[in-house]
């Protein structure tokens, strides 16, 4: 995830944000059919349920439209340590979305950390990033 970040930030300011999207899911797609072409190889059976892929697709969908996002945030001038801000405000989102959605069982342990979270993204927009 570093490196997502870090080379995102570096590499935004000189290309369009809708072909850094296509380089990046260019070179997962081809990083991910090595690895699948290398699992069968090995003797895996790659196999999948019609509603695994269908919200798998889903996941592409959303993960190339966070990588629109970050490139054309970065290419405007986005700080890299504003990523925190990002980060944290998702695993917020997760732990509620597990909590309200998905049934997922509360603990005040988990309370905590959205707390937590909320107050390291409060002081990190305070310091000005």
């Amino acid at each position: 995830m570093a490196a997502y970040i870090v080379f995102s930030r570096l590499a935004a300011p000189g290309i369009h944000p809708v072909l850094g999207a296509v380089v990046i899911t260019g070179a997962a797609f081809v990083v991910n059919g090595v690895v699948a072409v290398a699992a069968r190889a090995a003797g895996a059976s790659l196999t999948g349920s019609f509603r695994s892929v269908a919200l798998l697709a889903i996941v592409g969908a959303a993960a190339a439209c966070a990588d629109l996002f970050t490139l054309s945030a970065y290419g405007r001038g986005l700080k890299v340590t504003s990523s925190f801000v990002i980060g944290g405000t998702s695993a917020a989102l997760v732990l509620l979305i597990g909590f309200l959605v998905l049934r997922e069982p509360f603990t005040w342990i988990k309370m905590a950390a959205i707390l937590l979270i909320a107050a390291g993204i409060y002081l990190l927009q305070r310091e000005g990033l």
